[in-house]
């Protein structure tokens, strides 16, 4: 239903059709009670394309906000990637004129972008949304950044991860809040079509972005070739992605409860420590240690052969990784640092 922005859609929650009240009721619960993010009187900065997603969150955030006493604000980069994208960012400032939610807007040469920086047009659409996202942030004094990543988003995603041989919990998916970066995945667990029915109850238009057809993106090819092969073979796959999802999570607060900084002194992890642990302790304080020291992907490959290397008890063997990081295997235990 792509179409103007109407001039009068739904001011409150409570002038919602109840079907719908209860849609971003749910919504609220899943953030507040699943995720642990409390929305009492936050400013909330709502990241807008334009699209069904991100649509249906800027909306069901301008009346979940006014219910908790806070306020919502959009922001809208123009990637500049298709001659009509201006047309998106005149859609925001005019959807939110009506809504009555201030809009930020800005326009990025995507593409000159990527060839000065020598990466790829998504990646560094990415960048410039989230550095676009992080300035406004900071500049409005917001509390929260809401995106509109759905379940079908994190279907894809976990596909994605899997051909890149992410391993566990990792693989069960993006998370649904990002501390770090106050991000917070209202949608997560929510299918588009959800999303697409609550636009079309309150006639809300949205516009349709072509570039989600291109194939020359990753995420495009898994979109529109493998995932509708897993959901032929199964078309319960959302579901069982949405239990891996809650399984990961649970393992991931495991795991970081297990690993802690007091099993390091000074970019070490003892040999008592060590030889106390099983395998796949080891393996999480070794990648933890790595990643203390900065950017860098820890490999799992060069992970195990590190943990191989300490079971045989190899002492001066060295290991390097990714962000010029090295481990060392010793007598006193592992140590992490960089090369010379």
């Amino acid at each position: 239903m792509p179409s103007a922005a109407p001039l009068s859609p739904p001011a409150t929650l409570q002038a919602l059709p109840p079907k719908w009240a209860h849609f971003c009721l749910g919504i609220e619960r899943f953030v507040v009670g699943e995720l642990g993010v409390d929305l009492t009187e936050k400013k909330v900065l709502a990241a807008f394309s334009g699209g069904i997603d991100s649509t249906a969150l800027l909306l069901a955030f301008k009346y979940l906000c006014l219910k908790n006493n806070g306020q919502v604000l959009a922001v809208h980069l123009d990637h500049q990637l298709r001659k009509e994208s201006f047309r998106d960012a005149e859609h925001a400032r005019a959807l939110c004129k009506a809504l009555g939610v201030e809009c930020v807007v800005q326009a990025v040469d995507v593409a000159s972008l990527a060839r000065e920086r020598g990466i790829g047009v998504e990646e560094a659409g990415r960048e410039a949304r989230y550095a676009l996202f992080e300035r406004v942030m900071e500049e409005r004094q917001a509390d929260l950044l809401v995106v509109g990543h759905h379940l079908g988003d994190l279907c894809e995603d976990v596909l994605m991860r899997l051909t890149r041989g992410v391993g566990w919990p990792a693989l069960s998916g993006m998370k649904g809040v990002d501390p770090v970066r106050r991000l917070v995945r209202p949608f997560l667990l929510t299918p588009k079509a959800k999303l697409r029915a609550f636009l079309k109850a309150v006639n809300v238009g949205w516009r349709e972005d072509l570039s989600n057809e291109d194939m020359q993106f990753k995420r495009n090819r898994v979109r529109h070739t493998i995932l509708p092969l897993f959901l032929e073979e199964n078309p319960n796959f959302p579901e069982a992605v949405v239990r891996m999802w809650r399984l990961g999570g649970i393992d991931a607060d495991f795991w970081t409860r297990c690993v802690t900084t007091e099993t390091a002194d000074k970019g070490t992890i003892p040999a008592y420590v060590l030889k106390s642990s099983h395998k796949a302790l080891r393996l999480r304080l070794y990648k933890q240690s790595l990643d203390s020291l900065g950017s860098g992907q820890a490999l799992a490959d060069t992970l195990l052969k590190l943990d191989t290397a300490w079971e045989e008890r190899r002492f001066g063997a060295v290991f390097q990784f990714p962000g010029e990081k090295i481990a060392k295997v010793t007598a006193n235990g592992v140590l992490f640092g960089f090369k010379d």
